[in-house]
């Protein structure tokens, strides 16, 4: 661990890890019938993810449960002809006191091939 941070690393903590992992469920459904949004690729989604990113110690097994965060959230995505445009909402279940929270989220992916 970092004696002292930078601005990415409030208060000393160092960023990485020996231990990592992540899972994520996820499910979309077409968006309800309404009639101005016939013909359009809107779809509602869901999703709840946990992870983490822990040093590894003599209690790694206890490490890593007491350092996994959580959050759920859900959102609308709608394909376009440049890639997937997206706007999501999370709310975090199980968060650390150094971690950053935002909850509203615009995003676009793109896809190359």
């Amino acid at each position: 661990r970092a004696k002292t941070g930078g601005a990415s690393a409030p208060g000393g903590d160092a960023l990485g890890g020996d231990i990592f992992y992540t899972a994520t469920l996820a499910a979309s459904v077409p968006f309800p019938t309404i009639s101005f949004l016939k013909g359009t690729d809107l779809r509602l989604f869901g999703f709840a993810n946990v992870g983490t990113l822990t040093p590894m110690t003599t209690s790694t097994v206890s490490n890593v449960l007491q350092s996994t965060r959580a959050s759920v959230g859900g959102g609308v995505c709608m394909g376009s002809s440049f890639g997937r445009v997206e706007a999501t909402y999370a709310v975090p279940l199980r968060i650390g006191p150094r971690d950053a929270r935002k909850a509203v989220q615009f995003g676009l992916g793109f896809s190359f091939g």
